[in-house]
């Protein structure tokens, strides 16, 4: 009868240290998920970044012509003119490099966010296998002292 009872104890402890890993499994997967969702948004924060600023340089391009046609109009100095011209062609290229400077500080954080998520995985995955170890021993140790009361 001992024997039964310390048997059913441990098939009980087995049952729960698989699940207790099929769960750390599943929160792996779950955060490994996570992590390639944040890479695809870093990614699209590039490219996003990347349009932004072609299109930035467009404008400043039309700005430029337009300055460089509103220039000729007027008749004012070609040396003021092309002072003028520069300061633009530096804003221009000043506000381009911010626009792809913002988007790879908008991809750095969502790929520091995968890797956090790739992290609390393989954390998760541990927990499992820690609490499976766990069900395991107690379950042992709860079925040897059933089993050595019950011979007594």
């Amino acid at each position: 009868m001992a024997a039964a009872m310390a048997g059913g104890m441990m098939a009980g402890s087995t049952i729960q240290a698989v699940g207790a890993i099929a769960q750390g499994n599943a929160a792996k997967a779950a955060h490994l998920y996570n992590a390639s969702l944040r890479e695809q948004e870093a990614q699209v924060a590039l490219q996003q970044a990347s349009v932004d600023a072609w299109r930035v340089g467009q404008q400043g391009r039309l700005a430029q012509g337009e300055l460089v046609a509103g220039m000729g109009a007027s008749g004012g100095s070609v040396e003021d003119s092309m002072d003028v011209l520069r300061m633009s062609v530096a804003n221009a290229t000043l506000d381009k490099e911010t626009v792809l400077y913002k988007g790879r500080l908008k991809a750095t954080g969502y790929y520091n966010d995968a890797a956090l998520e790739r992290q609390a995985g393989e954390v998760a995955q541990q927990q499992g296998w820690f609490s499976a170890a766990s069900s395991l021993l107690t379950g042992a140790g709860r079925a040897a002292a059933t089993y050595a009361g019950g011979k007594t």
